[in-house]
């Protein structure tokens, strides 16, 4: 049998779409023979990980509260894919964000007030531009590849942070855990009703990738983006200035990204803390190419590796897989959708060999 690819006259709309539901399906029964064959029940997680979550009621209050930030930080990531910027440190963005946003809450700790939360999000935001602008101005002014220095500064963040919690940020009263003082009502964020765990970033989140497909479809700076990463010589040609989009596809990730950790501080965790690092920032590039670089796109893929997020804690206390049993679905999920991009592009030909070919 002979299976060869023939390009395709024009990329395949369909397939466009097509494929990421392909790379789930094929990620779901890989990983259930890989778990079988290393001695587990590999139905079951599968099971596990990617049905129960859905069926579950009782859980799809942790897929919206898991798919907030990953949505929040793929958004800003698709923004600056789509430039040709590969920022792929937005989980040190997204710590740096958590810890300016916590920076505001200690300051204000024996406050009260409505602008103390707003505050807080704005220190997020402009936490996660700053530390973004590193690799900005590396690229612009030095010609630094931004995918290096966004990764090196991600492992700079995480040392800050235990810095912090084990130094100047130590709760006096917490018994000498390495972890900041509890937040107060006025820095936490509100829940949608009493009796859910559903915060108001959650909601937020999903208007963000709203505003942010209007921006990107219906605006100037949204098509300056799409130009200047499809055709870098017509964009000059056009008035843009390259570097200057570099800078503001940064900015917006990193702010994004760091808005997306003081959310998470000021939402779930209601403190800082050592554990604070979930690799939220490094899913997230998953969930941007699973959602195409499309902001709606995008509230799709973070769900759905919110699904894995959620059945993957699940299935470690139902059937005993290992912790890291998630992210090795997450990483066949990359693999399977870069593998089946092809087919937008190439047409998957079938045929028998002939006898020549065959001698």
């Amino acid at each position: 049998m002979l299976i060869e690819l023939t390009k395709r006259k024009e990329p395949s709309r369909q397939m466009l779409y097509l494929t990421p539901v392909i790379a789930v399906v094929l990620t779901m029964i890989t990983g259930g023979i890989i778990f079988t064959l290393l001695g587990y029940n590999g139905a079951g997680a599968v099971w596990e990980i990617f049905i129960k979550p859905v069926i579950n009621p009782e859980k799809w209050q942790d897929l919206g509260v898991k798919a907030a930030p990953l949505i929040l930080i793929g958004v800003g990531l698709s923004i600056g894919f789509r430039a040709n910027v590969w920022n792929i440190g937005a989980e040190g963005q997204y710590v740096v964000g958590g810890l300016a946003g916590t920076g505001v809450a200690l300051l204000t700790w024996e406050m009260e007030g409505w602008w103390i939360l707003p505050l807080m999000c704005v220190g997020g935001f402009i936490g996660g531009a700053a530390y973004a602008a590193i690799p900005a101005f590396l690229r612009t002014k030095l010609k630094v590849n931004e995918i290096l220095s966004s990764l090196m500064l991600t492992y700079v963040s995480v040392q800050l942070l235990y810095y912090l919690m084990r130094g100047p940020w130590k709760d006096p009263e917490g018994f000498n855990f390495p972890q900041t003082r509890l937040f107060n009502d006025s820095q936490i964020l509100p829940t949608l009703t009493e009796d859910t765990i559903i915060h108001m970033g959650v909601p937020l989140a999903f208007l963000i990738a709203l505003v942010a497909w209007f921006v990107m479809s219906k605006t100037v700076f949204g098509f300056q983006v799409r130009v200047v990463g499809a055709a870098p010589h017509a964009a000059r040609y056009g008035g843009f200035d390259e570097n200057r989009t570099i800078w503001l596809a940064l900015l917006m990730g990193g702010g994004l990204a760091g808005l997306a950790g003081t959310f998470e501080a000021a939402g779930p965790f209601g403190q800082m803390v050592p554990q604070f690092p979930t690799g939220y920032g490094f899913t997230a590039i998953i969930v941007a190419f699973l959602g195409r670089l499309h902001p709606l796109g995008i509230i799709g893929g973070g769900l759905i590796l919110a699904i894995s997020y959620v059945g993957g804690e699940g299935a470690q206390t139902s059937i005993g897989l290992p912790n890291a049993a998630t992210g090795i679905f997450q990483a066949m999920m990359l693999f399977f959708l870069l593998a089946t991009d092809i087919l937008i592009n190439y047409r998957l030909k079938i045929g028998e060999a002939s006898a020549e070919a065959a001698q």
